[in-house]
């Protein structure tokens, strides 16, 4: 069995332009990991080198449940080696290619999710951008989590030089500044979210062309077609606004995507995230609660007590209405008794002589 240092080669797991990945299992531990190897021909050049060690530095800054995470960065007969966490599931782009599209449920808690691993990376002093997000880049775990790989192209932002002499990143999903080479910040990153977001919805880009001459028009200056689902008002006027041309027309940040989308969630046990809730969190409001058993006693109280209540009212009301009743009839042949007194009073008394 191949081996890379202390790492048992267990099988391919995929490739890509810089590299392959292998799953591999440590020596001593027997930890399942996977080795991301950057390919020989690149090893050669000073290019490929430099761009897999800037991935292995930034992703040794990186610590988010979010992120995939960098175990250890390793030369190995001449090979540049990332030990990376081995993650179980299938990337997004497997998922929408299964499925076409996906919920409006499932694709806002992702966005969420992924907004929140991209927020670490934004957030880090200097502020690292991805530069490639895209679904082959995001693994959707058993449990429904997100995780944001591939930092292969990111930039670190190093104070005010923050512009790049070239393209970086797929064009499908780089953003109007990024295709002109121009300043990059986080918003960069939301804009490619925005793309995912639509794509998740839609199962398909908003812009797509055989020419990349066109698609890149099409980027820099088309309106995303409307969707063809319906949604709340809160989530349309973020798409839209994640995919503003401008970057100053987007969110400020990652954690504005989030803050936006919070209203449209709620925990979810099995994973400690969230989720979101239907379209119409209104009726979902008016739905009633399962209630726990302690929560059923007092339901029941709250029943028995009003009509007890209503029972002492009416009781008390009949007996005032007896005792009223009874002091009139007394009155009444008081009143009776004395007028037929005075009555035989006022009578003259019969003649002796009669």
């Amino acid at each position: 069995m191949e081996r890379i240092g202390e790492y048992e080669i267990k099988r391919l797991i995929g490739e890509g332009g810089m590299g392959r990945v292998y799953e591999a299992e440590e020596r001593l531990s027997k930890r399942r990991v996977a080795l991301k190897v950057l390919r020989p021909e690149l090893t050669r050049s000073e290019d490929g080198r430099r761009l897999f060690q800037n991935e292995m530095q930034i992703l040794a800054q990186l610590e988010h449940p979010g992120l995939v995470r960098s175990l250890a960065a390793i030369e190995h007969e001449g090979q540049l080696v990332m030990v990376l966490e081995h993650l179980e599931g299938r990337t997004l782009r497997q998922t929408l290619a299964d499925r076409g599209r996906l919920g409006l449920t499932e694709a806002v808690e992702l966005t969420a999710q992924i907004a929140l691993a991209l927020g670490a990376a934004h957030t880090q002093s200097p502020p690292i951008v991805h530069r490639d997000l895209k679904p082959e880049n995001v693994m959707i775990g058993p449990d429904g989590a997100a995780k944001v790989m591939d930092f292969g192209v990111a930039k670190v932002l190093a104070g005010a030089r923050a512009t790049s002499t070239q393209s970086v990143g797929t064009l499908q999903y780089m953003s109007p500044e990024q295709l002109d080479a121009g300043e990059l910040d986080a918003r960069s990153d939301l804009y490619a979210l925005g793309l995912v977001l639509y794509e998740m919805l839609e199962g398909a880009p908003p812009f797509a062309s055989a020419s990349p001459r066109e698609l890149l028009n099409l980027q820099c200056t088309a309106a995303p077609p409307a969707l063809t689902c319906e949604l709340p008002s809160g989530i349309e006027t973020l798409l839209l606004a994640l995919l503003a041309k401008a970057p100053a027309d987007r969110p400020e940040s990652a954690a504005a995507v989030v803050s936006a989308l919070s209203p449209f969630r709620v925990s979810s046990p099995r994973t400690g995230a969230a989720r979101v809730v239907s379209p119409t969190p209104a009726v979902e409001a008016s739905k009633p609660a399962a209630p726990s058993r302690a929560a059923g006693k007092l339901d029941t109280l709250a029943l028995v007590a009003p009509s007890r209540r209503g029972a002492e009212v009416s009781t008390r009301a009949a007996l005032a209405c007896v005792v009223v009743l009874s002091l009139l009839a007394g009155a009444m042949t008081y009143e009776a008794r004395l007028t037929s007194s005075r009555a035989s009073q006022s009578v003259p008394p019969a003649s002796a002589g009669r």
